[in-house]
C-alpha cells in the first residue's frame, strides 16, 4: 500500500471539485492500494519515476518515490 501526497495545486483541484469529480479521486485512491504504483484502469505512460495517467476524464501526472505517490497535477481532460 502506497501513501499519496498532493502538492498544492493537486490538492485545491481536489478540494474544489471533489462533488462533481468523485470518480477521479476514487481512482487515485484504488491507486494507493496497488503493489507497483502502477494504474490497472485508464492508460499511462512511464518515465523513469514519473507516471502520466489518463483516467475519468482527467490527466494525473505523479512521482513514484519509495512507499509514497506524490500527485503533482490534476486537470480535467487529455493533456
Amino acid at each position: 500500500m502506497w501513501e499519496i501526497e498532493f502538492s498544492q495545486e493537486a490538492n485545491n483541484y481536489a478540494l474544489d471539485s471533489h462533488s462533481y469529480n468523485e470518480d477521479i479521486l476514487i481512482a487515485i485512491e484504488n491507486l494507493a492500494a496497488s503493489s507497483d504504483g502502477l494504474p490497472t484502469e485508464g492508460t499511462y505512460q512511464l518515465l523513469e519515476q514519473w507516471c502520466i495517467w489518463e483516467i475519468a476524464n482527467h490527466t494525473v501526472v505523479y512521482e513514484l518515490d519509495p512507499h509514497v505517490l506524490y500527485v503533482w497535477v490534476i486537470k480535467p481532460g487529455r493533456w
